[in-house]
């Protein structure tokens, strides 16, 4: 029996023949959603003040997270993951030794960068769906900047066996480059909602997925299963659902905008009446002194 053994050189130019290779309209799909996609993908940054209790005491910390959004409203609302809020599974703290201890935490400050854009714009945590593994922040000021959000007025339902897109970016140590992957549509759950199995989805985590022409074709979501013992898993969710989602975090994140803008107001007023009261009682004390000042030379030239 002869043995046959392929040199380097080769072996390099068999694998070369036989890999698949790109297609031009494959290229064409890829480089025209990237194109089209790229500019609502941003970076946000977030510090977390973290409180951790358990028998053995408690401990408060802050930690810093960063997090990969998608502009989905004009207005300066992002989508974005709700891991990027979950310390506790950010720091790797595996999920059994979660039930023995209380983990909270409050975001200190929300930070968005746009691509092209070094500015960094203060945000706020506005609604978060813990079911659907969603998060959405709203910028405070966009200091007349105009954004570039997901185009979602053109959907199309998903099929067994389509091939979908996803356009996201790598984190701040790879410059934030746009990248797009494509998925396959493998199935279909309908509990506990009607969504679709996709395979390959990971990267773009509550992020949107398009077919080939750039119609948006669902929300990648974290989704729970049904049952105390059922992990969770990326499913894509239907856009019927996911825009109703979406508009019910834009409600909730203006209102917390508003709320949280009333309390800094009353916060300035605060701080300027007790600034005001301090000069106050220095010039009071100030005109005292000089009034006391006053007498005693008085007194002293009698």
């Amino acid at each position: 029996m002869r043995k046959f053994i392929l040199l380097p050189a080769v072996a390099l130019a068999v694998a070369l023949m036989v890999a698949p290779v790109a297609s031009a309209d494959d290229q064409a799909v890829y480089e025209k959603l990237t194109k089209e996609k790229a500019g609502s993908v941003v970076s946000v940054k977030l510090v977390l003040a973290v409180k951790i209790s358990s028998p053995r005491g408690s401990q408060d910390q802050e930690v810093n997270m960063a997090s990969t959004g998608v502009v989905v409203d004009a207005s300066g609302l992002i989508m974005l993951s709700d891991a990027a809020f979950d310390a506790a599974r950010m720091m790797g703290i595996p999920r059994r030794f979660r039930s023995q201890m209380s983990i909270s935490s409050t975001p200190m400050s929300i930070r968005v960068t746009f691509p092209g854009d070094t500015k960094e714009y203060d945000a706020v945590l506005g609604a978060k769906d813990s079911k659907l593994g969603l998060g959405f922040v709203l910028i405070k000021d966009l200091a007349g900047k105009t954004l570039t959000p997901v185009d979602m007025s053109k959907v199309a339902e998903p099929k067994l066996g389509q091939s979908l897109y996803g356009v996201t970016r790598l984190d701040q140590g790879f410059d934030h480059a746009p990248m797009c992957t494509r998925m396959k549509v493998a199935g279909q759950v309908t509990k506990p909602r009607t969504m679709w199995i996709v395979q390959g989805a990971g990267p773009h985590m509550a992020q949107p997925v398009f077919d080939a022409t750039g119609a948006v074709c669902g929300i990648v979501v974290n989704q729970e299963g049904v049952g105390e013992d059922s992990g969770s898993r990326p499913f894509l969710l239907p856009m019927k659902v996911a825009t109703a989602t979406i508009e019910g975090g834009m409600k909730k994140s203006k209102a917390e905008l508003e709320r949280i803008l009333e309390e800094e107001e009353e916060a300035a007023d605060e701080a300027a009446d007790e600034a005001a009261e301090g000069e106050g009682d220095e010039k009071k004390e100030g005109d005292e002194k000089k009034e006391g000042d006053e007498k005693k030379d008085g007194d002293g030239d009698k």
